[in-house]
Order: structure tokens, then sequence, then C-alpha cells
């Protein structure tokens, strides 16, 4: 179980405010509080007078910074062990995607790795100019998992989602708009009336009519695979000598040296 503070929870009229507060790791997400989140999420979705949820990040240098990399040695160990990981933190992209709410994604500062992944499956994100996006896999040896692919490749297309999984290189916040990857770029003391005043916009539409929105865009254009069909992927990529190359080298903070073996 997460610590009582992890996740904090403040309802406000219509809307229901959810903060990451572990700003001493960076607001990384432990599997833990993937969970908490995910069931605070479809906790909340039940109440009829929640129409608006918005998630957000303690401090002002990250929004999410990913997954909390001390779990990785624990859950990376082998590609079973890789798949089983992958789908437990789906479970949180799952519920972002679920809630009939539209969900806003409040990001104050960088959204890097599993960040990017959890704002993206958000319908709406707004960003602070000075906010950086990235999904640098190829530089530790890592896959992205296939719903979180496909998500991104319905954000920005093909082209782009190869460009930023395969370079691993970081973009700002205006180039993250240019490309489609958030919807709205703010300077930081503009944030949170920004996403205030989509809240209340959204808040103040029709219910059924919201949902429905979100439903049938999910089902036409969401994912249509699982975590568990990258399994030949897993498989090739968690047993390499590479994988471990990069998990050994970013926990020793020295540059890794891949040999695609």
């Amino acid at each position: 179980m997460p610590q009582a503070d992890e996740l904090l929870v403040e309802r406000r009229d219509a809307v229901a405010w959810l903060t990451v507060n572990r700003p001493e790791v960076r607001n990384a997400l432990s599997l833990a509080l993937i969970r908490s989140l995910a069931d605070t999420l479809r906790t909340l979705s039940q109440d009829r007078a929640v129409r608006v949820f918005v998630l957000a990040g303690a401090g002002e240098r990250v929004f999410i910074s990913g997954a909390d990399v001390r779990e990785f040695r624990e859950h990376l160990g082998t590609p079973e062990d890789a798949l089983a990981y992958d789908a437990a933190c789906e479970e949180l992209q799952s519920a972002l995607r679920a809630v009939p709410q539209p969900v806003i994604a409040m990001i104050q500062g960088h959204a890097v790795g599993s960040g990017c992944i959890v704002a993206a499956s958000c319908d709406f994100r707004i960003a602070v100019r000075g906010a950086k996006f990235g999904l640098p896999v190829a530089k530790f040896g890592f896959i992205a998992p296939v719903p979180d692919l496909l998500r991104l490749v319905d954000l920005v297309g093909p082209a782009k989602a190869r460009w930023l999984l395969m370079t691993g290189r970081l973009v700002e916040a205006p180039e993250a708009l240019a490309i489609g990857l958030i919807d709205q770029v703010v300077e930081p003391e503009g944030l949170r009336a920004a996403v205030e005043d989509l809240a209340a916009t959204l808040a103040a539409n029709a219910p059924l009519t919201l949902k429905a929105t979100k439903q049938m865009i999910e089902q036409l254009t969401g994912p249509s695979a699982d975590v568990r069909v990258g399994a030949p992927w897993y498989r090739e990529v968690f047993q390499s000598r590479d994988f471990q190359e990069g998990l050994d080298a970013f926990f020793a903070k020295r540059k890794p040296e891949f040999r695609g073996e």
C-alpha cells in the first residue's frame, strides 16, 4: 500500500483533483501507487457529482517522472516478470481511459517515460512552456508496452512516434504541442487558471454526451491489443545483454555500451 499522503484527493465543486505527492522521488509511480490511483479513479467515477478529473504532480519541476526505478531489478528480471509488471502499470492507463468523465493532465513540469505515457492516457493535456516530454526507452534498453505505443501513435502518428521512441530525445512543450502530444501550452503562472477554465467548461456540458463521446472514441481508436501481445519482443529484449547493461549503467550513472546482443 502507498503511504497515505502519496496521493492527494481534493473535491472542488464538480472537479476531483488527484495529485501524485512524491516530490522526493520526482513523483515516480510505484506499483502500489499505480493501483491506488486506478482504484481512486474508478471509485470516484461512480459519483455522478464528479464531472471532471484533474491529474497533477506535486512541486514545480516534474509532473510524473515515470515508474519507480527502485522496483526495476525486482520486476524486470525476466521477460515474464516484465510483462506482468507492465500489465500492472496498464491498470492505470486503462482506468484513465475507462472512467466516463474527462481527465485533464495538469503538467507543471517534465513528463518523461511513464510520466509521458500517463499524460497520453488522459483526455486533455495542458503544460507549462518549460515542460519536457519523451520516452527514452532506447537509451536504457527497455521496450514500450504495446498499448502505450498504440496510444502514442494515435496522438502523434507513426512517424513522430518512431522518432520519439527510437531517438529517445526529449521535446519541449511547444514542439510537443506542434506534433499533437499535448493540447495547450501556458506560462507557469497561468497553468491553474487554464486548467480550471477547461474543467469548468467540461463540467458545464452534458455529462452523458461527454461520456458517449469518450467511449466512442476509445472504442473506435483505442488500443486493440493488450500488453501480452508484446511477449515475443519482451523475450528478445529482457533476456538480452543490452538490457542488463542498460539497467546496470542507469544505476551506476554511466553511459551504457550497447552491442545488439
